[in-house]
């Protein structure tokens, strides 16, 4: 090798033409398998190693495998620089670096959001990440079938499974939308508004449908000026909030389709003058840290989004080695947390 070469930084296929050896013999030294090598050939390779001053890199190491232990995460809707304050996405990032960190994988954030097959799929196609688990997708976007279009290990965070064949990890929505609409209606509320989220997302979609069972079941009629689509925030709580207690005949309850919801309904009913839980009942989705301390404390849904993300993470490992995993929603049943501001309807 010429003293200009050495300034070039070594490639595995150096290894290979310095030792004589196959790449794929390189690679079982590299990764210590899967097929054993003779201690007279490893030591050829180390050698050769150690005369071109090389050093694997992940790629490398992954190339018996094909594999870099790298994994990413997508998210469906929270924009990229919220997602360490936004208590959904950072609860179920929280899970998923758990698993990470003990299970030998990298996690790279995919910050740039998708914008449809045709822009955003090239990103993927060079297999830069074994997998990729992706958090609340749209309903009526392509990412999903785009992804698994091309036979990346994929699994979703609220996502129906049934879907392109995907295994999803979730709360159950059904159950939780029950609880709540049980809690209200035991109460005597027969006027029950729901403020909803993004309506192209599961959640929001299950949960009203939900409301309208329940309230059925009940022998209630199902009111649409009661129900009002917006986005999972507290902005969009605070501006259907106002619309829904500005009607001639307003509800005695609402239910919140998340806590951000319920905080900025909360807000609008002090800003109106309606108190709570005497004039007004709310309920929210989460348990957010501050539905504890809000004035009255927040009633809400308790849901375990740590171990959501452990879970997909999980199951997303096992994909990327070779697992058979069905794709099947996988559910976690979330926990009614009864608080100030929800009482018997005052009339």
């Amino acid at each position: 090798m010429s003293e200009d070469d050495s300034k070039v930084m070594a490639t595995i296929y150096d290894v290979a033409k310095e030792s004589g050896f196959s790449l794929s013999t390189i690679s079982n030294v590299l990764n210590d398998g899967p097929r054993p090598v003779r201690p007279e050939t490893r030591q050829r390779i180390l050698e050769a190693m150690r005369l071109l001053d090389y050093h694997p890199s992940a790629m490398a190491r992954g190339l018996a495998r094909q594999r870099t232990n790298n994994l990413g995460i997508l998210f469906g809707v929270v924009e990229s620089a919220s997602i360490v304050i936004n208590s959904y996405s950072a609860a179920i990032l929280q899970g998923v670096l758990t698993v990470a960190s003990v299970s030998g994988y990298n996690i790279t954030h995919l910050t740039t959001p998708w914008r449809g097959k045709e822009y955003s799929l090239a990103q993927f196609r060079d297999r830069s990440t074994d997998g990729v688990l992706v958090v609340a997708p749209p309903t009526d976007s392509d990412l999903i079938p785009a992804l698994a279009s091309l036979k990346l290990p994929l699994v979703a965070v609220s996502w129906p499974p049934e879907r392109e064949s995907v295994p999803s990890v979730d709360v159950d929505d059904v159950h939780g939308a029950r609880l709540i609409m049980g809690h209200l209606l035991d109460l005597g509320h027969r006027r029950i508004g729901h403020l909803m989220g993004h309506g192209n997302l599961i959640s929001a979609g299950v949960r009203r449908a939900v409301y309208e069972q329940c309230l059925g079941e009940a022998g209630i009629a199902m009111r649409p000026e009661y129900v009002l689509t917006g986005t999972y925030s507290t902005e969009s709580g605070y501006e259907n909030a106002r619309r829904l207690l500005s009607l001639p005949e307003p509800p005695t309850a609402i239910f919140a389709g998340n806590d951000e919801i319920a905080f900025g309904a909360m807000e609008a009913a002090r800003d109106m003058g309606i108190s709570i839980p005497g004039q007004l009942s709310i309920a929210g989705v989460d348990d957010r840290p501050l539905a504890a301390y809000m004035n009255p404390p927040l009633t809400t849904l308790r849901q375990p989004f740590v171990r959501i993300g452990e879970e997909a993470l999980r199951l997303l490992i096992q994909r990327v080695e070779g697992a058979p995993i069905p794709a099947t929603a996988h559910l976690f049943q979330p926990e009614l947390v009864v608080r100030g501001s929800t009482a018997p309807p005052n009339e």
